[in-house]
């Protein structure tokens, strides 16, 4: 195999791509060649917003030599899989190639928006189309090598149900009540006191053991007050940061501390935590069956493009 990182000029020309402001003589540029075959800076172009998505997605900053690299692999993975789904003899699905094109062009408006919008990057129609249909060819292949491998069997699905129960679980609801002492935001630090000495005050008299619903009536000014400060039950994660941290550290009877948010002043009492329910098998079988087959779709993948590239050459256009 003959790989080499792609030159300067090819980098500077995915700089521009990026920026989606390239002129159509740069749009056809070569960026890398595949066994003979070219790979544009065109097709690089709409792989893109894909790939800065999935990135996205995972927690990663999709800029940079980074997203570059992962664009221009991505583009090589496929023109592989592509030449050996027609070295093997395998079609393109046209009428799912042509119900592809069909929702891009539904979601430009028209085929003239999408003939537009395609112009600003350089490229027409017809190589949209060849991108697609280079994605079904891959699309095609992969499952069929995936179906050599057999179907997620029950036994899979339920090895995988019983060695991560953390994933079928549903997260825990607390009943908490609250008393609330208002402040405005522009607030002086004189007014600011004067509502923590009410929600001390508040504190002192739930920590004496006076009913915590009656003094939430009496005293709160939160909007759930004649309701005793009840905010019934919640996930973790649902109100602000500081009352969340706060109530999720409490058990079932214990009141906080006075706590500040963007709201006021809180006084919190836990009522009830009640534990999430775990998912039945039967009600998780269809994820848990999707899930297998992607990561079985995903091994399939890396397995296929290691093999073709440990054949493949794979050069900088001027070599």
């Amino acid at each position: 195999m003959k790989r080499k990182l792609p030159c300067v000029v090819v980098v500077a020309l995915l700089v521009v791509v990026a920026m989606t402001a390239m002129a159509q003589s740069k749009s056809q540029e070569v960026a890398v060649v595949v066994n003979g075959e070219n790979i544009y800076t065109w097709e690089l172009a709409l792989l893109l917003p894909q790939i800065q998505a999935e990135m996205t997605s995972q927690g990663l900053e999709p800029k940079g030599s980074v997203v570059i690299r992962s664009v221009l692999d991505r583009a090589i993975d496929s023109k592989l899989i592509a030449q050996e789904a027609r070295r093997r003899g395998i079609e393109p699905n046209e009428s799912r190639v042509d119900e592809k094109l069909a929702k891009m062009v539904a979601g430009a408006g028209s085929r003239a928006d999408l003939e537009a919008e395609l112009v600003k990057t350089g490229i027409d129609y017809s190589q949209l189309r060849s991108t697609v249909v280079q994605a079904d060819l891959v699309q095609t292949l992969v499952e069929a090598q995936v179906a050599t491998k057999g179907e997620v069997t029950p036994d899979e699905v339920l090895a995988f149900y019983n060695q991560n129960p953390e994933l079928f679980k549903n997260p825990d609801r607390i009943h908490a009540r609250h008393i609330l002492f208002k402040f405005e935001t522009e607030a002086s630090p004189e007014q600011k006191k004067a509502a923590w000495d009410k929600a001390a005050a508040a504190h002192a008299r739930a920590m004496a053991g006076e009913d915590f619903a009656a003094l939430a009536v009496e005293l709160s000014e939160g909007p759930n007050a004649s309701k005793g400060g009840d905010l019934g039950f919640t996930t973790r994660g649902q109100m602000v940061e500081s009352f969340d941290q706060a109530v999720w550290a409490l058990k079932p009877g214990e009141i906080s501390e006075v706590v500040e948010s963007r709201f006021g002043y809180h006084v919190i009492k836990v009522e009830e935590i009640r534990s999430g329910p775990t998912v039945p098998l039967e009600d998780a079988r269809p994820a848990v069956v999707n899930l297998l087959r992607q990561e079985r779709i995903a091994q399939v993948l890396s397995e296929l493009v290691t093999e073709l590239k440990a054949s493949a050459e794979i050069r900088d256009p001027e070599l």
